[in-house]
């Protein structure tokens, strides 16, 4: 996998970038969707880009060409201040539309104050923007949630309850905002998430679930009991995730399909 990571990284860039993986087969799973998704957006007409920590583009030209995959724990977004060496990101944006950031191992706030991890997550490049002044982790949640597991063994029930967990705490409702101090009208996401009908908060979860796009993708399956869970709960259970398979041309084309209608 790790070939076609470099791959589609030198079809984004239209030059050879220093590839800095962090270590382990999962890791490289989560670039592989990642970038596979950049590479169809960019084929169906995005104006697709690398973008260092700091929030600058990364240029055919540059002699620094490096894009970095963060190893470790789970962070929030660091500062531009601290340089372009941490976690890079990958830009979107049909022609003339919104800016996009493609994010990868990236923790969100709930509404408890925990801390989440989204393993692919796009957010509105102005919530980028904003959190890079000072550093932290956004609030709310993100257009696009990938959870990503590759496991061989079966996806279980409890996997899709802490996924649906998950996804609960990062909601926020319009009926939230006399609890939670947010801005009004309140947004689905913040800091810096402009006002409008795509990004404000919905009334119910139900809503919520299918204004966004959510999925598992695992490279085996899922039991019964998992899948018996993803269509009520608006989550997408993308099976058979390996190089170059059906189950990952289908994820993609489900994502992709998902962006070209949903972003403004």
């Amino acid at each position: 996998m790790i070939v076609a990571v470099q791959n589609a990284l030198n079809s984004i860039l239209g030059s050879n970038p220093a590839l800095n993986n962090a270590s382990g087969a999962g890791r490289v799973f989560e670039l592989y969707i990642m970038t596979g998704i950049a590479v169809e957006m960019q084929n169906r007409g995005f104006e697709v880009w690398l973008q260092r920590s700091d929030g600058t583009r990364i240029l055919a030209t540059d002699s620094n060409r490096a894009f970095i995959q963060r190893g470790g724990a789970p962070t929030a977004v660091p500062p531009a201040s601290a340089g372009p060496g941490n976690a890079s990101a990958i830009g979107l944006r049909r022609p003339n539309g919104d800016i996009w950031e493609l994010w990868n191992g990236v923790q969100f706030r709930g509404r408890s104050g925990a801390h989440h991890e989204v393993d692919i997550a796009l957010v509105p490049g102005e919530v980028g923007n904003q959190l890079r002044i000072n550093g932290g982790a956004p609030f709310g949640r993100p257009r696009v949630a990938i959870e990503c597991k590759d496991a061989a063994t079966s996806g279980s029930i409890d996997e899709m309850r802490t996924f649906v967990a998950r996804l609960y705490d990062l909601t926020i409702l319009t009926g939230h905002q006399p609890h939670l101090q947010t801005p009004t009208p309140t947004l689905a996401i913040t800091p810096g998430s402009p006002a409008g009908t795509f990004y404000s908060a919905r009334v119910t979860y139900w809503d919520e679930n299918r204004h966004s796009f959510n999925a598992v993708a695992r490279q085996s399956g899922f039991s019964t009991g998992a899948i018996a869970m993803t269509a009520y709960y608006g989550i997408e259970g993308h099976p058979s995730i390996t190089l170059n398979s059906g189950g990952f041309v289908g994820l993609v084309d489900a994502v992709c399909g998902w962006l070209c209608t949903e972003l403004p």
